[in-house]
């Protein structure tokens, strides 16, 4: 399924959290493992003998931790360090190794200069064709190398759009991978713009807006289970109601337990970050297990 899987790191242990999920995709796929940090140059003023030693810790860290990452891969491993702008030298790393997996921490805590793996993340996302594994670190830094981490449950948002129904080919290829169970689940909206639920007399016309469209989530969820069982999947569907879907995929990765979260997003981007869609931004940064991206290749 993968071939080629890319972790870029920045020194902190907050970055290396993406390691426990990448070596875990890379013993089930046989999937090579290329650790990437970039050095950022200070700037001109700052004197030569800091800049060289600053070179030399990046070396140091990224080859040690190469090293360590080596014994739970289920590939080859290397490691590499790039100067300049990080998501340029990120995204050139990406296509010179042939990645078609990036896993990365949402955020992190750099050693040398200033933490850069929340921003990237976001800046990455309007970039990389590639999938990005988003992985939320704990408090502590998250997983280490050698945690034999599983995937068995994945949920998969779906929300009857073409967009949505991409990401179904790359939750099979886990579920494959892992025997997991897929969690199919299809979000309807409260109608609030169109009738308000404080107005005594427009209760029974969101009433009736939400049963019918409660009815149609159900038979689009049935009909795509049973597809998907046909192919030998196991699947469960749900259909919440909620005015903000992103807090309802939440609630519903928290209520099952689910270990990762597949789904599409937008990769348009604003001034100052990735304007990722709604839904997916919220997903992204409320739940604690790893969130699997891709932006339409037409983006």
């Amino acid at each position: 399924m993968f071939t080629s899987i890319l972790i870029p790191l920045d020194g902190s242990r907050f970055a290396e959290s993406a390691l426990g999920p990448g070596l875990a995709l890379s013993r089930a796929t046989g999937a090579a493992v290329h650790l990437a940090t970039v050095h950022e140059p200070v700037p001109s003023f700052s004197y030569d003998e800091w800049e060289s030693a600053a070179w030399d810790w990046s070396e140091d860290y990224v080859g040690k931790v190469g090293t360590r990452a080596a014994a739970h891969a289920g590939g080859p491993v290397d490691a590499w360090v790039g100067s300049g702008r990080v998501v340029d030298c990120l995204t050139l790393r990406a296509d010179s190794v042939k990645a078609d997996l990036i896993v990365m921490a949402t955020h992190g805590r750099g050693a040398l200069t200033r933490a850069w793996l929340g921003s990237t993340a976001d800046a990455f996302l309007r970039h990389a064709h590639q999938p990005v594994l988003l992985v939320r670190p704990d408090e502590d830094g998250g997983v280490t190398p050698g945690d034999d981490l599983t995937f068995g449950r994945i949920l998969v948002p779906l929300d009857g759009s073409p967009l949505s129904e991409t990401e179904l080919d790359l939750a099979k290829g886990l579920a494959k991978l892992f025997d997991a169970e897929l969690l199919l689940v299809r979000i309807v909206a409260y109608p609030v713009e169109i009738a308000s639920p404080y107005l005594p007399h427009t209760v029974q016309m969101n009433q009736q807006i939400v049963d019918e469209a409660k009815s149609v989530a159900h038979r689009y969820l049935h009909d795509a289970a049973e597809s998907l069982q046909a192919e030998g999947f196991r699947v469960r569907t749900f259909v919440k109601v909620d005015a903000q879907p992103g807090h309802a995929i939440a609630r519903v990765v928290e209520e099952e337990d689910a270990d990762m979260v597949v789904m599409a997003t937008h990769g348009r981007g604003g001034l100052q970050r990735a304007l990722l869609g709604s839904t997916t931004d919220k997903v992204i940064r409320s739940v604690h297990v790893p969130v699997l991206v891709r932006r339409p290749a037409s983006d």
